[in-house]
């Protein structure tokens, strides 16, 4: 190891110059109206929505909401966006709003500048314009414990308002002097109201003012403040003093020192802290402490108003630059500007003695002491050489400085030692170096790349896989694990004197890593190309990126800050994500980690994180973050951070159906013909036909509105939470009829929720065929119908199944007729031609019974034939018709009494109508013929037989007469059973029988059969 002669003193020169220059600072005096760098302001301008830059007074109503008055205009402000009211509009008058003040109702009063005064609380605006107000511009307005409202007019005029009633304050109703040089006026926290005025300091009591104190001239402008702790703060010109009580005289505190000629005081604001702020009419603002005065930055030096919001911020209404919200300055750029060589920063380390050392892109090496700016090292000539390229410090004090050739040097005790090849030193260019636990220095390089320990003055090399290409990364975990992260994606372990290549059990396949960092918890964090942020713990593995909620994929830099928050450098400036978050989406426990992102809000320039060597990024004793920048170095004070402890308010802003608004949120804004979401009088009801409905939220918080989350739930539509981000509205296209809620929620930017959120039900009316009348009406229709349908269907199959039992009974029924026919006449017949037969088998011997044998067999034989022909002619369906009928009985009746020696006469239609007679009807007219045809020949002893049908549209007539010897037995006698069986055979097809006859002249039987019913079959 080459120890190069360095003068012991070099470090205490570095000291001793910082020191001669901080009292060189210190002996010369500073303006106080110099800003000072530990503030920020935040401004927005007209470009950014604000109506006017020339701001003329602030409120905050109990909504939550930031209220802004303009020339002309009102605006309200949620953090994010503006809403303008123009006051011709809004109040029906065409005057400029020149003050505000939040009534304790919760209302706005608003003077104008021409004397008038408003008031605003939801309803119709109230407006008081009387002889008593004078005509004059309202520059300051506050309401005591009765509720009266105070009112300057014209920065000389004062005035109240009491019940409708208005009260001129003068020498002759309670003034000692005339306001020469304006008047402010304050209410203490005791609830008296106190005047400044002409040099003077008075107290209202019982109706009239009473000079308390004497201070200044009468020319002397004076404005007062309210002290929390009791009293009174006053600024007499350019003089602060805190007066306490009438038995002590005012103690002076501070003196201003504007950088512009004629300034005075126009705004005095305590905050909750007990600084006071001062705004001056040309010199911007200045704020006062246990530590002294000193100047804040602002947009412009006129400040017009002041407020502090329940949140805790301070707003600034200037008079040509806008709408100022300062903070303290949590997050700062070390540049050029404050020292540094250059701005593109490599590496950055903290030395045992809290001095911060760093490297530049272009090899400097610089420190920076707790006392001032950046001091060149690597310029001295002690300097051993080389571009430095990273910078690191062990436990001992030693600062360890790696460079682009082949040298290793070491500041130690005021004296550089210096590694090169000749010491074993093996690579060109070292990007990374690694002091850890043990007290060893781990160096990472490249040209060729190597891995190498520095222990107790020996240098060991590590035998590493190919191709890892640059070891850009390393860090030590809580176990005491030496972790590796390569430009080639290759994730490394050191155990014991072996190098593990853990890569497989990560991403699988190489993702180039920039930066490791280990957390106490046993987590190893990886930081990503376009690969977002990787967890390695207890062997498993999970990457995190943009589209579960990480701000940017591009990871360069990590850092933990030790209050449970991970930063991250990117390409995209800083950010910060919740380490339990993180765990939670690693986990599987939750799907979406916040991310707040810190840029144009907070004062600071486009930021991109650099990268390449390590360390890049590290936590100071004093709780800071220090994050190498293409720009500098980014220095993080997380402690003077603005913590939103209570959850933001949310708000529905709006609801719009088909680009026209229903339903909006007023406020203190009086709402017409839509429904007021403040105050909504009846069940918010929607029509069937719309297309688009759009939710918009917003949630009243001003710390960063850029990080608030949103998070939405239409119930009877989403199953669960909807993840809007930072978008502050949602739409759906067209619901159904029916009963819906809508849920908005949002958290701040550390992370706390609103769980009870906003919410709006309302109905989606149904078309007038969806609703329950209708539906009803349609059901009983159906069901009627239906029931119909089901009772024609079931009769209609019941009049079938009637119809097809009646064909099988009438078929059961011919079958029977046929049989019983069959039986009787071709049985009988046949029966009689067998026993014949066989009378004739036995007594053929005998000629003459033979001959009698085989006529009786002949006409038997006949008789079968016939009666055949009679059953084969009732059984063909061919001769179900009237005309077959007719033309057979008339047949069948010639044939019939020829055969028995009787003349026939028939007297039979010429046309016979196309009817149809049904096998039955006709068989029974054919048999009740029949018979009449048998007896007459049997027993009527006749000569002559008549046979007449008539057939008209409503019957059929049947009539059989003979001139035979008649009878004397009536039908129902007995051995009448023929005229019974024609009796039964007509009633059996419907109709009706008449039998007529006496001794001697003859009979006549008549047969009635009436046509059946249209649509039944005869």
């Amino acid at each position: 190891m080459s120890q190069p002669s360095v003068p012991s003193a070099a470090r205490e020169h570095f000291r001793c110059g910082l020191l001669a220059g901080l009292l060189f600072i210190t002996v010369l005096p500073a303006p106080a109206a110099s800003a000072s760098p530990a503030w920020s302001a935040h401004v927005w301008q007209s470009d950014d929505g604000l109506p006017n830059n020339n701001v003329t007074g602030l409120a905050q109503t109990p909504d939550g909401y930031l209220w802004i008055a303009n020339a002309g205009q009102l605006a309200r402000f949620d953090g994010a966006n503006f809403e303008v009211f123009p006051s011709l509009s809004l109040v029906g008058l065409d005057q400029k709003v020149t003050s505000l003040w939040c009534s304790r109702k919760g209302g706005l009063w608003l003077g104008m500048d021409h004397g008038a005064l408003v008031y605003l609380e939801g309803k119709t605006p109230r407006v008081f314009i009387t002889e008593g107000l004078p005509n004059l511009s309202a520059s300051t307005l506050i309401e005591d414990d009765e509720g009266a409202v105070w009112i300057v007019y014209g920065g000389s005029n004062l005035c109240r308002l009491k019940d409708g009633q208005i009260t001129r304050f003068n020498k002759t109703n309670g003034l000692a002097v005339t306001p020469r040089a304006g008047c402010s006026i304050a209410r203490d926290s005791q609830g008296h109201i106190w005047l400044a005025t002409g040099g003077e300091l008075d107290r209202f009591h019982d109706g009239h003012f009473e000079t308390v104190l004497q201070i200044g001239t009468p020319s002397t402008p004076l404005r007062l403040a309210s002290a929390r702790a009791g009293g009174l703060w006053i600024c007499a010109g350019l003089q602060l003093f805190k007066y306490s009580s009438e038995k002590e005289k005012p103690v002076e505190v501070g003196t201003l020192q504007p950088d512009q000629p004629s300034t005075e005081p126009t705004m005095l604001l305590e905050d909750h802290q007990g600084a006071v702020w001062i705004g001056t009419s040309s010199s911007g603002l200045f704020r006062y402490d246990a530590g002294g005065l000193t100047g804040v930055p602002t947009s412009h030096g006129a400040i017009s108003s002041l407020l502090e919001d329940r949140e805790g911020h301070i707003w600034v209404g200037t008079g040509g630059g806008g709408l100022d919200r300062v903070q303290p300055r949590a997050i700062e750029v070390q540049d050029a500007q404050t020292g540094l060589p250059m701005q593109a920063v490599q590496s950055i380390c903290e030395d045992s003695d809290g001095v911060m050392w760093a490297t530049t892109e272009n090899g400097l090496l610089t420190h920076h002491e707790e006392t001032g700016d950046w001091s060149l090292v690597s310029a001295g000539a002690n300097w051993p050489g080389g571009r430095a390229t990273c910078v690191a410090a062990d436990r001992s004090g030693a600062i360890w400085i790696g460079t682009r050739n082949h040298l290793l040097h070491c500041w130690r005790d005021g004296r550089f030692t210096t590694l090169g090849k000749a010491d074993g030193l093996p690579s060109a260019v070292i990007h990374t170096l690694l002091a850890d636990s043990a007290g060893n220095l781990w160096i990472g390089g490249e040209v060729p790349e190597s891995l190498q320990r520095l222990r107790a003055g020996h240098l060991q090399t590590f035998a590493l896989p190919p191709n890892i290409r640059v070891i850009r990364t390393m860090v030590e975990d809580a176990a005491g694990n030496i972790w590796l992260g390569t430009s080639r994606g290759m994730l490394l372990r050191v155990s014991g004197d072996e190098v593990i290549d853990e890569t497989a059990r990560t991403t699988g396949s190489p993702l180039s890593i920039r930066c490791l960092q280990a957390t106490p918890d046993g987590s190893l964090w990886i930081g990503y190309v376009g690969g977002g942020v990787g967890r390695f713990k207890n062997g498993r593995f999970a990457r995190i990126g943009s589209g579960q909620g990480l701000y940017d994929d591009i990871i360069s830099q990590i850092v933990a800050d030790g209050r449970g928050w991970l930063w991250f450098g990117s390409d995209h400036g800083i950010f910060k994500v919740r380490q339990q978050e993180l765990d939670a989406v690693a986990e599987g426990r939750s799907a979406r980690v916040r991310s707040i992102h810190y840029g144009r809000d907070d004062d600071l320039p486009s930021l991109q994180a650099n990268f390449g060597d390590s360390p890049g990024s590290c936590r100071s004793r004093d709780g800071r973050l220090w994050i190498v920048m293409r720009t500098g170095v980014a220095v993080v004070d997380p402690g003077k951070l603005h913590q939103d402890a209570a959850p933001p308010s949310v708000l529905l802003k709006q609801l719009t159906v088909d680009d026209r608004t229903v339903a909006y949120y007023g406020g203190v804004v009086p709402v017409q013909e839509v429904v007021d979401l403040q105050r909504p009088q009846a069940p918010l009801r929607l029509a069937p036909g719309h297309r688009r409905l759009e939710f918009e939220f917003t949630a009243l918080t001003f710390g960063a509105a850029e990080n608030v989350h949103f998070r939405y739930r239409l119930e009877g539509i989403d199953e669960g939470w909807i993840e809007a981000g930072t978008q502050r509205s949602a739409s759906y296209s067209r619901l159904p009829a029916g009963h819906y809620r809508f849920r908005v929620s949002a958290c701040n930017g550390d992370g706390i929720w609103n769980e009870t959120g906003a919410t709006l039900g309302f109905t989606v009316a149904p078309f007038f065929w969806q609703t329950w009348w209708f539906r009803l009406s349609a059901l009983t229709l159906f069901t009627a119908a239906a029931v119909g349908i089901g009772r024609y269907v079931f009769f209609r199959r019941l009049r079938l199944r009637l119809h097809e039992l009646e064909q099988k009974a009438a078929l059961d029924r011919e079958r029977a007729r046929i049989a019983r026919d069959i039986h009787d006449d071709l049985g009988g017949s046949l029966t009689q031609t067998i026993l014949l037969l066989e009378l004739t088998r036995k007594n053929r011997a005998d000629s003459g019974r033979v001959e009698e044998y085989a006529r009786r067999i002949s006409s038997s034989i006949r008789q079968v034939v016939q009666s055949l022909d009679e059953i084969v002619w009732a059984a063909n369906p061919a001769n179900d018709t009237l005309s077959a009928f007719v033309d057979y009985i008339g047949h069948f009746a010639a044939e019939f009494l020829q055969t028995a020696n009787l003349r026939c006469r028939l007297d039979l239609p010429e046309v016979v109508p196309a009817r149809p007679l049904a096998p039955e009807v006709r068989h029974n007219l054919f048999l009740v013929l029949k018979e009449a045809l048998n007896n007459i020949v049997r027993h009527a002893q006749a000569g002559e037989v008549r046979l007449s049908l008539a057939v008209t549209n409503e019957s059929l007539n049947l009539i059989i007469a003979d001139d035979g010897q008649g009878f004397e037995a009536r039908p129902g006698a007995a051995g009448a059973d023929g005229l019974r069986n024609m009796r039964q055979r007509t009633e059996e097809i419907g109709g009706r029988c008449v039998i007529e006859g006496r001794p001697g002249t003859g009979a006549s039987i008549s047969v009635f059969l009436p046509w059946p019913a249209a649509g039944h079959k005869p």
